[in-house]
C-alpha cells in the first residue's frame, strides 16, 4: 500500500517551503520549484502526495513563528521514522537538541552517539536531513568554524546561524 503525504506550501521572505507531513508528523521540509517538482520522491519514494492546508497548518504556522524570531523550539510531532537507517536517524535525534542560537561541529556529534562514528558519517547523515529547520542541522558547521554543506547551500546556511544570533539576545 502507497503511503499517504499530506502537504503545503508557505512562502517566508523569498522561499516558498514546500511541507510534508505524515498521520503521526512532518516528515519533509524543501523548496517549492518553480516546475512543482518537489525532491521528496528522494527522500521517500513512491509515496502518494495529498494538499491539506489544514493538517499543515501548525507546521506553517510554527515555521513563519521562527522566521518572525517568535519561536526557538517546535513542538509539532516530526516523523522521520520512514527516512534512512537507524544510523541515520540516531544523528538526526541528537541534531534536534542542538540549542537555538548556537552551534556544534559534527564531531560534537560523532563523539556524543553510544556507538561513536566516523565524522563523515555523521556529516552524511546530517546532509540527508529531510526536515530542514525543525531539524535544525544548520547549526552542524564543522570543527575548523567553516559552515560545511547544506542542501539549500551555505548562503542560506549562514542566513538561519544569523537569524537565531539576532535573536538570541532580543529575546533573552
Amino acid at each position: 500500500m502507497t503511503e499517504v503525504f499530506y502537504y503545503d506550501n508557505v512562502t517566508i521572505g523569498d522561499n516558498t517551503y514546500f511541507l510534508a507531513a505524515t498521520n503521526l508528523g512532518l516528515a519533509y521540509v524543501g523548496l517549492k520549484t518553480a516546475d512543482n517538482s518537489t525532491p521528496i520522491f528522494g527522500f521517500y519514494p513512491n509515496r502518494m502526495l495529498i494538499h491539506d492546508e489544514k493538517r499543515l497548518a501548525p507546521y506553517v504556522e510554527q515555521l513563519k513563528e521562527y522566521f518572525a524570531g517568535n519561536r526557538r523550539d517546535f513542538d509539532v510531532p516530526i516523523d522521520i521514522s520512514g527516512f534512512g537507517t537507524p544510523f541515520q536517524r540516531s544523528v538526526l535525534e541528537v541534531v534536534r537538541k542542538v540549542p537555538y542560537g548556537s552551534t556544534v561541529s559534527y564531531g560534537d556529534i560523532a563523539t556524543s552517539l553510544d556507538n561513536a562514528r566516523s565524522v563523515r558519517a555523521v556529516a552524511h547523515a546530517v546532509a540527508l536531513n529531510p526536515a530542514f529547520i525543525f531539524i535544525p542541522d544548520h547549526r552542524i558547521i564543522m570543527a575548523n568554524g567553516k559552515l560545511g554543506g547544506y542542501r539549500l547551500g551555505p548562503k542560506e546556511k549562514m542566513n538561519l546561524i544569523n537569524l537565531e544570533k539576532s535573536y538570541v539576545n532580543v529575546h533573552s
